[in-house]
C-alpha cells in the first residue's frame, strides 16, 4: 500500500465490492463461452443480442473513464461549460442509430461480414486487399492503445481510492478483461457492458439527487465559490476563443461513426426492427449520464470549493465518499472501474477481430474452420491483452484523456468514420478513396495533436492575443482531421473508378431482409440469409426454418435460418 487513499475506511468496501464485481464478470465469461460455435458468435454474438442489452452496451462501451472521471473533472475545472460534452456526443450518437445502424446491420449480413474491414472490402469491390489491410492495421493500433489507456485509468483510480500500488490495479484489471473476453467473446462483452452500464447509470442518478436533497441546485454556490465564469456556458471566454472552445466539444461526436466498438453493436443486434428500441435505451442512458456526470462536478465545487481538490479527477470519488456511507460508496465507486472495464473489453474484441478475421482469415488461411478461428481468436485476445497491459505500464504517467481523446478516439474517428458513412450512403465511393482517407485522417489526427508543441519548439506558436489562429491551432484535432479525411475520400473517389453492382446492394436498404431471400433456391437455402426472415420454397411459399443452435462452417455466415413469418413487416 502507498499510505492509504482518499477512500479511507471505505477503501475496504471499494476493494470488496470490486472483487465481487470481477467474480460476476468471470461468471459471465464462463456462461457465454457455451455459445462460441463460430467466429461470428465470438465477434458479434451471432447477431443474437437483444435491444436493451445492445443499447446499454453501446453506451457503456464508449463512455469509459471519460464519463465517470473526466466529465466531473471537466465540470469541476470549467463549470457549466462541461454540459457541452454532450453537445457533440448526443446528436452524433442519435445520427449513428438513425442513419447507420439499420443499414450496417442489414448490409453486413447481406455481404456476410462480421468485421468492418471485411465489410469495406466487399462493399467497395476491392480485390487488392488494400482496404482490408489498411483498416485492419488502423484498428489494431488505435484499439490496442485504447485498451491500454483504460487499464491505466483503472490502476490509477484504484491507487487514488485505496493507496494500492498502480501495478496491482493494472495487472488485476488486465487479467479480468482478458479473462472474460477470452472465454465469452461478444456475448460476455455485451452482457458485462449491460451489467456495468446499469451501475454507471445508477451512480449518476443517485449522486445528483442526494446532493440536490442536501443543498438544492448548485449554480449559486458554484458562482460564489468559483466566480461568474463557472456559470457561463463558454467559461467566460468570448470571440474566437469561445467559438473554437465550443467546436472542440462538438467535434468529440465526430468520433462516433469511426469507433468500431460502437459500430459492432449495430452489427450484433438480433433484429433490425429492434434498432429503434435499442436507440431509445442508448439515448436515454446518454442523456441522463452526461447531465448527471456534469452535475457531480458542479456539486463538488459547491461542496469542497474551487481549487480545493489538487486533482480534479477526484471530484466524483470525493463527492461519493462525502454523500454516501462506506458500503454504498464502495458500490458506486465500482461504477467508475466498471466504465473503464466496459470500454477495454469492447476495444480488445475489435482488435482481436482485426487480427483473426481480417488478417489471418482474410489473407493467410481462407479455409480455416470456425472452431480454428474461435480458438485463434482466444489466443490473439490473450496476446493483445498482454501487450496492452505492457503498454499500460509504459504509459501509466500519461494523462488518460490524452491517450483516449487525442489518439484512440480521435484517430479512429478521423480514419474510419468517413468510410463507414460513405459506404452506406454514397454509391460513388471507391476503395482508393477509402484508403487515402484513412491515411490522411490518421496522419492529420496524430500531427495536429502535436502541432502546438512543434510550433512552440520553432517559435512559431501564435500568441493567445491572436484569438483566431491560436484557437485554430489548439482546436481538438478530430475537427480538422475529420474534415480533411472526408475531403480526401470525396476527391479521390471522384477521380477513380467506382465498384460495380452497387445499385442492387443499395436497393436492399429500403426492403426487409425477408424480401431479398432468393425464391430460386430449391434446396431451401437462400442466396441471402435473413436472420429474421423465412426461407422460400420452390413454389413461392414461405416456410419456417430451423432455429436450433449449430456449428457454422462458412467464415462470414453468421446464422442461416430463423423462424417467424412476418418478422420484418414493421421494419421500415
Amino acid at each position: 500500500m502507498q499510505g492509504g487513499g482518499i477512500a479511507g475506511a471505505a477503501g475496504g468496501w471499494v476493494l470488496g465490492t470490486f472483487a465481487l464485481y470481477l467474480v460476476v464478470l468471470i461468471g459471465i465469461g464462463l456462461w457465454a463461452s457455451r455459445f462460441m460455435d463460430s467466429v461470428g458468435d465470438y465477434v458479434i454474438g451471432g447477431r443474437q443480442i437483444g435491444p436493451v442489452v445492445t443499447g446499454f452496451s453501446e453506451r457503456a462501451s464508449e463512455m469509459s473513464g471519460w464519463l465517470t472521471l473526466g466529465v466531473p473533472a471537466d465540470a469541476y475545472g470549467t463549470g457549466i461549460m462541461a454540459f457541452l460534452n454532450g453537445l457533440g456526443m448526443i446528436p452524433a450518437d442519435l445520427f449513428a442509430w438513425a442513419g447507420i445502424a439499420k443499414r450496417l446491420r442489414k448490409y453486413t449480413e447481406l455481404v456476410r461480414s462480421v468485421t468492418l474491414p471485411t465489410f469495406f472490402e466487399t462493399r467497395l469491390g476491392d480485390d487488392t486487399g488494400a482496404v482490408k489491410a489498411v483498416s485492419a492495421v488502423v484498428l489494431m493500433l488505435f484499439e490496442g492503445g485504447y485498451v491500454g489507456a483504460q487499464i491505466v485509468a483503472a490502476g490509477t483510480l484504484l491507487q487514488i481510492l485505496t493507496g494500492i500500488e498502480p501495478w496491482i490495479g493494472i495487472v488485476g484489471g488486465g487479467v479480468i478483461v482478458i479473462g472474460y473476453t477470452f472465454l465469452g467473446g461478444y456475448f460476455a462483452v455485451a452482457w458485462s457492458d449491460y451489467f456495468q452500464g446499469a451501475i454507471i447509470l445508477a451512480a449518476f442518478i443517485v449522486l445528483p439527487v442526494l446532493a440536490f436533497a442536501d443543498m438544492g441546485l448548485p449554480f449559486e454556490a458554484v458562482a460564489a465559490a468559483a466566480g461568474d465564469s463557472a456559470t457561463s456556458i463558454t467559461a467566460g471566454m468570448a470571440g474566437w476563443t469561445a467559438v473554437f472552445g465550443v467546436i472542440s466539444y462538438a467535434a468529440i461526436g465526430l468520433g462516433v461513426p469511426g469507433n468500431p466498438h460502437i459500430m459492432v453493436r449495430f452489427m450484433g443486434i438480433d433484429k433490425v426492427r429492434n434498432v429503434r428500441l435499442a436507440a431509445l435505451v442508448a439515448q436515454l442512458f446518454m442523456f441522463v449520464a452526461y447531465i448527471g456526470a456534469a452535475l457531480v462536478g458542479l456539486y463538488a465545487i459547491a461542496t469542497f470549493g474551487d481549487g480545493a481538490l489538487a486533482d480534479p479527477d477526484n471530484a466524483m470519488p470525493r463527492l461519493t465518499l462525502e454523500l454516501l456511507p462506506g458500503a454504498v460508496a464502495g458500490i458506486v465507486l465500482a461504477a467508475a472501474l466498471a466504465a473503464m472495464m466496459s470500454s477495454a473489453d469492447s476495444q480488445l474484441l475489435v482488435a482481436t477481430s482485426a487480427v483473426v478475421e481480417d488478417v489471418y482469415h482474410g489473407f493467410l488461411d481462407r479455409d480455416a474452420t470456425q472452431k480454428e478461428l474461435v480458438r485463434y481468436s482466444r489466443y490473439v485476445t490473450f496476446g493483445l491483452g498482454a501487450a496492452s497491459v505492457a503498454f499500460a505500464f509504459i504509459a501509466q504517467d500519461t494523462p488518460i484523456y490524452t491517450l483516449v481523446l487525442d489518439y484512440a478516439w480521435g484517430g479512429l474517428g478521423a480514419a474510419i468514420g468517413p468510410t463507414v458513412i460513405a459506404t452506406l450512403w454514397w454509391k460513388r465511393v471507391t476503395a482508393k478513396g477509402s484508403v487515402a482517407s484513412m491515411l490522411v485522417g490518421t496522419t492529420t489526427m496524430v500531427l495536429w495533436t502535436q502541432l502546438s508543441t512543434v510550433l512552440g519548439w520553432v517559435g512559431a506558436m501564435p500568441p493567445e492575443s491572436s484569438a483566431f489562429w491560436y484557437g485554430l491551432v489548439t482546436v481538438y484535432g478530430l475537427f480538422p482531421a475529420f474534415i480533411l479525411s472526408t475531403l480526401t475520400l470525396v476527391v479521390v473517389s471522384l477521380l477513380t473508378e467506382p465498384p460495380e453492382n452497387v445499385d442492387e446492394h443499395f436497393d436492399a436498404f429500403d426492403k426487409p431482409l425477408s424480401a431479398i431471400v432468393s425464391a430460386d433456391d430449391t434446396a431451401g437455402t437462400p442466396e441471402y440469409v435473413a436472420d429474421g426472415g423465412t426461407s422460400v420454397d420452390d413454389v413461392g411459399a414461405a416456410e419456417a426454418t430451423d432455429t436450433s443452435p449449430k456449428v457454422l462452417t462458412e467464415a462470414d455466415n453468421i446464422r442461416a435460418h430463423v423462424a417467424a413469418s412476418g418478422y420484418w413487416e414493421d421494419d421500415d
